[in-house]
C-alpha cells in the first residue's frame, strides 16, 4: 500500500537498563571534579533536575556533594514527601533507596512509572539482592545499582538517565509537532472538499440573484429567497463543519459511537473519494460499544486512514474499492479501513509506522500512519495492519470500550 507515514526516532539509542555492582565508595574527588567542570563548560543548557530519596540523611546528603556541581538536586527523606514534591516541581531523574519506613524505593518507582512516566529512576540500596533488582527492572527502573557505589559509576548512570529523559522529551515534542503538522495537512483536504461541495450552493444563489436582478417583482419572488435562504445555511454548514473537525480542546475526551465517525468522516471525504474514483462501502455493527476519546483526535485518525487508501489505488485500473466497517470485540471497539490497492509490500510491512517512512517519495509527507499510531497510543489503543481478504490492505483501529459498554 503506498502510504505516507511518520513516527519519531531518537537520534541516539537509549541505554537499557542494567544492573550494576560497585567496587568502592569513592564520593567527590579533584579528578571527578575536573571532569565535570569541563564537561559544564562545554554544555550551555539547563542543569538537570534530580530528587534524591533517602530517609538517612548521610546518603542523601552524600549524593548532593557528589551531583551538586552537574545538576540541581533537591531531597526527600522518603516517598510521601518525594511525591509531593513531584506535585510541583519538574523532575528529570530520580535516584532512591529500595528499603525505607513506611514505603519502600519500588513502591515509589510504580507510582512515579504511572504518573510520570518520562521520568527516570535509578534505585539504589545495601542489600544485594536479585530479585528486587529484576522486579525494579520490570517496573521500569533505568538502572539498579547496591551500595556502596563508586563515583564515578554512580555519575556515569546519572548522565546517561538525564540523555535518556531529554531524549524522550524531544521525542514527545516532535510526536506533537507531527500531530499538529498532519493537523495542517487534514485541513487541506477539508477545504479543498468543502471548496468543491460550496460551488453548487454558490451556483443555485448566484443564479437566483441574477433573476431577480433582471425581474425585481417576479412573482415568484418569496419562493427565490427562501432558496438563497436555503442555500446561504447550507454554506454556513459547510463551514461550520470544517471548523470543527480542526478545532481542538485539549484532550477532550468525551464518549463516542465510532460509527458516527466513520459516518462523518466518509461524508468529509467524499469530494476526495469522488475525485479518486472511489466506491465506498460501509458495514456498521448496530450494536457497537462505546468508546472514549477525544472526537478531533479520532476523525483525524480516521480520515487519515481514508485519504491514505484512496491515494494507494490511485494508479490502479478500476474497482477503486474502500471499505470501512466496525465491530465490537473481546478486548475492545474496532474499526477497520480496508481497500483493494496493491497492499504492503512484505519487505516493508514491520517498517510502516517508523519515523519518516514512506513510499511515496516527493508526494509522501511521512505523516499519516505514524501520527494514527501516536493518536490511539493516547488513547490507549492500537492500530495495526491485519491480513484482508483479498487484495489490498486493512488497517484496523481498537479502542477500548467505554465503561459499562
Amino acid at each position: 500500500m503506498a502510504t505516507g507515514f511518520m513516527m519519531i526516532q531518537d537520534r541516539y539509542p537509549i541505554p537499557s537498563p542494567i544492573i550494576h555492582r560497585s567496587l568502592d565508595t569513592k564520593v567527590g574527588g579533584s579528578g571527578v571534579q575536573a571532569e565535570r567542570s569541563e564537561e559544564r563548560a562545554t554544555h550551555h543548557q539547563q542543569p538537570a533536575r534530580l530528587l534524591v530519596v533517602d530517609d538517612e540523611n548521610g546518603p542523601r546528603q552524600a549524593l548532593r556533594m557528589l551531583l551538586k556541581e552537574e545538576y540541581n538536586v533537591q531531597m526527600a527523606c522518603g516517598v510521601d514527601s518525594a511525591l509531593a514534591i513531584l506535585e510541583f516541581e519538574p523532575i528529570d531523574v530520580i535516584i532512591t533507596d529500595i528499603r525505607m519506613p513506611h514505603r519502600s524505593g519500588l513502591e515509589l518507582l510504580r507510582e512515579v512509572k504511572q504518573r510520570f512516566p518520562d521520568i527516570q529512576v535509578i534505585i539504589l540500596t545495601g542489600y544485594g539482592q536479585l530479585e528486587s533488582a529484576m522486579e525494579a527492572i520490570e517496573c521500569g527502573a533505568f538502572a539498579y545499582i547496591e551500595k556502596p557505589f563508586d563515583s564515578s559509576v554512580m555519575l556515569d548512570k546519572v548522565r546517561a538517565s538525564v540523555e535518556k529523559r531529554r531524549q524522550e522529551q524531544n521525542r514527545r515534542a516532535l510526536e506533537y509537532l507531527a500531530v499538529e503538522a498532519n493537523r495542517f495537512e487534514t485541513l487541506g483536504h477539508l477545504v479543498s472538499g468543502s471548496l468543491h461541495d460550496l460551488g453548487t450552493p454558490l451556483s443555485v444563489i448566484g443564479t437566483n440573484l441574477e433573476m431577480l436582478m433582471s425581474n425585481p417583482c417576479r412573482p415568484d419572488l418569496m419562493k427565490r429567497l427562501e432558496s438563497m435562504r436555503s442555500q446561504v445555511k447550507h454554506c454556513n454548514d459547510l463551514v461550520r463543519t470544517t471548523l470543527n473537525f480542526v478545532r481542538r480542546a485539549p484532550e477532550m475526551m468525551t464518549e463516542l459511537n465510532l460509527n458516527a465517525v466513520a459516518e462523518s468522516c466518509i461524508e468529509v471525504a467524499r469530494p476526495f473519494l469522488m475525485g479518486h474514483q472511489v466506491q465506498v462501502e460501509i458495514e456498521m455493527d448496530p450494536a457497537l460499544a462505546l468508546c472514549n476519546g477525544d472526537i478531533v483526535m479520532v476523525r483525524q485518525a480516521v480520515l487519515n486512514l481514508i485519504y491514505n487508501a484512496a491515494q494507494a489505488m490511485q494508479d490502479q485500473e478500476t474497482p477503486r474499492t474502500l471499505r470501512v466497517r466496525t465491530w465490537n470485540g473481546e478486548d475492545g471497539v474496532r474499526l477497520a479501513v480496508e481497500d483493494t490497492g496493491p497492499g504492503v509490500p512484505a519487505e516493508t510491512r514491520e517498517r510502516i509506522f517508523e519515523a519518516l517512512f514512506t513510499t511515496k517519495g516527493k508526494h509522501g509527507t511521512g505523516l499519516g500512519l505514524a501520527v494514527v499510531k501516536n493518536v490511539m497510543q493516547r488513547h490507549g489503543g492500537e492500530v495495526y495492519l491485519a491480513e484482508p481478504e483479498g487484495r489490498g490492505a486493512s488497517f484496523v483501529l481498537r479502542f477500548v470500550k467505554a465503561a459499562g459498554g
